[in-house]
């Protein structure tokens, strides 16, 4: 495949003026492109992102710090996003939403800032009280919002390590501000916190107007039930390892397994990393059991029964769906997981031998946001230290410092900021879910038209 990343020049228009933005375009894997927007501003970004959304086969725009991840169903279509990013903004776009926020400014960094940006803490307290911020984009973790509108002359770099932050703390870093989501390891400057609970309640665009309130008048975050392991198992399944969940890591075998129990495939199912369950059925009920090489096996079971399945061999990862009715479905060959097809990009760098591929070796660091695998020769490239964050999709393989390549699984942060070097076809994504710690794997470059 011609490989490209075009410069486009483009008028957009906003209801306080116009203004001219020149953009690159890069493919990101076969179903996708980055747009670069360059320098612009929050406004500008969201306002491309409303129009990109408008393009025909479009399923998903990720707001990047400067940089839109387009994803369509099928063949990305770059003229149609060329022409709506220069046609006129979308009749009914969305009002962004205001999120009133109470902070209580008594952080573990807060006497370190102040003293960095020499102000006095009641002069502080007034100015940043009613302090409007704008959700940019998206990263990290449990809806991480990267915040503009921070002053920045208060700008103070973020520490050199990494501490355990709890949710709720209110950061800093550089004139970025954000609230972290979920307990976490973190860098930035923590000047305070807050009782609301974030997770995933913030969007790009979204304005977050800060309440300066007393710590005392501050309640703790409830806590949320712990789905991430179990995702509302059902009680009659006991499986420790596995999740119930309608975006499987391998989707052709769950859809599969779906289809023999006479479900939508799509449904949501059992994901079953390294063993298989133990079932005792509270009622009658068809089990559809899907195997990594996609072999199937279907079975009604009644009321009261139990079923095992055991070890899981030929891959890491099996799925089983409840159903109510058998179906016939025609298993398919699969091809050698341990050669994946990718495409170089969306950022155009040249990494390993594309002769020979990119042999790697797969570490025990995997799970459903990434893969981490330890390439057998030098790739020739050194990570830069600091990229603006861009989006990323599952099957998009980073390059990082350490000089470990990790390819994203469907749990993913919906940004990063490490280099893109490569990016999946969509057809090759199910090996990475069938991927264990210690197997080989070759990258293979894609030249459809070479």
């Amino acid at each position: 495949m011609r490989e490209f990343v075009e410069k486009l020049f483009v008028l957009a228009i906003h209801g306080r003026g116009r203004y001219h933005q020149a953009m690159q375009l890069a493919p990101a894997g076969d179903h996708a492109l980055l747009l670069d927007l360059g320098d612009v501003t929050a406004e500008e970004l969201h306002a491309a992102n409303a129009r990109a959304l408008t393009v025909p086969g479009v399923t998903r725009s990720i707001p990047g710090h400067s940089s839109l991840y387009v994803i369509f169903e099928d063949t990305p279509n770059r003229d149609a996003l060329t022409r709506a990013l220069k046609g006129p903004p979308p009749e009914q776009r969305a009002t962004p939403h205001t999120l009133h926020v109470p902070v209580a400014f008594d952080g573990r960094d807060l006497a370190e800032f102040l003293e960095h940006a020499t102000l006095p803490r009641d002069a502080f307290l007034a100015r940043v009280d009613g302090l409007r911020l704008t959700a940019r984009y998206l990263g990290f973790r449990g809806g991480f919002a990267y915040l503009d509108g921070w002053p920045p002359e208060w700008s103070m770099p973020r520490r050199a390590t990494s501490r355990p932050v709890a949710r709720g703390s209110f950061a800093i870093a550089g004139s970025v501000a954000a609230f972290y989501p979920i307990d976490t390891p973190g860098g930035w400057n923590i000047l305070g916190r807050t009782d609301v609970d974030l997770e995933n309640a913030i969007a790009p665009g979204d304005v977050l107007s800060l309440r300066v309130v007393e710590p005392s008048s501050l309640r703790e975050i409830p806590r949320r039930p712990d789905d991430s392991k179990t995702r509302r198992l059902p009680p009659e399944i006991t499986a420790p390892l596995a999740i119930w969940t309608a975006t499987p890591f391998d989707d052709l075998a769950a859809a599969l397994a779906n289809r023999a129990a006479g479900n939508a495939a799509t449904a949501p199912l059992l994901e079953c990393p390294l063993v298989g369950p133990n079932v005792r059925l509270t009622r009658d009920a068809v089990l559809a059991w899907c195997t990594p090489d996609l072999r199937v096996v279907t079975e009604r079971v009644r009321a009261g029964e139990e079923r095992a399945f055991g070890r899981i061999t030929g891959g890491l990862r099996g799925y089983l769906a409840l159903g109510e009715r058998e179906v016939a479905v025609e298993s398919s060959r699969r091809a050698e997981r341990h050669r994946i097809r990718v495409l170089r990009g969306p950022h155009q760098v040249a990494i390993g031998d594309p002769r020979g591929g990119i042999e790697c070796e797969v570490t025990p660091q995997l799970d459903r946001v990434g893969i981490r695998l330890r390439p057998l020769h030098p790739l020739g490239i050194a990570a830069p230290a600091d990229l603006r964050s861009i989006g990323m999709q599952c099957g998009t393989v980073q390059l990082h410092p350490d000089g470990s390549l990790v390819a994203m699984g469907p749990d993913h942060p919906a940004t990063g900021g490490y280099l893109q070097p490569l990016t999946l076809l969509r057809s090759e994504r199910w090996k990475l879910a069938q991927l264990a710690p210690g197997e080989r794997v070759t990258f293979v470059v894609y030249e459809p038209n070479s």
